[in-house]
């Protein structure tokens, strides 16, 4: 294929996540984790598949997974299960729909035990 017929992509790094965890304080047990995609232009990033990994901060704990769904244009939740309290991070595991994939990281402090 000629790249000249190729629609260029985006570039990976101007791919921004605006993230939110509902309900807030957050909890031990599943939570909503939403947040919308955007490119460079602050348009919406629609069709993606995004996958969610949850790690605690401190070693010897196994990840939990999570796949998002995309409820409107650009705006994608999952539900993620925080199994103990403590500080987390999440990687956004992104495959955009033009074939480039992409992570983001989001760091959740303090998940607090029921």
């Amino acid at each position: 294929m000629v790249d000249g017929c190729r629609k260029p992509a985006a570039p990976s790094s101007d791919l921004k996540i605006e993230a939110s965890i509902t309900p807030q304080p957050v909890r031990t047990g599943t939570e909503t984790i939403s947040f919308r995609l955007l490119n460079a232009a602050n348009s919406p990033v629609t069709g993606a598949h995004v996958q969610l990994e949850g790690d605690m901060n401190h070693p010897g704990m196994a990840p939990v997974f999570a796949d998002a769904v995309e409820v409107m244009p650009g705006d994608y939740k999952a539900a993620m299960n925080f199994t103990m309290g403590g500080d987390w991070t999440i990687l956004f595991h992104i495959a955009l729909r033009d074939g480039p994939k992409v992570e983001r990281q989001m760091d959740v402090r303090g998940v607090e035990s029921n």
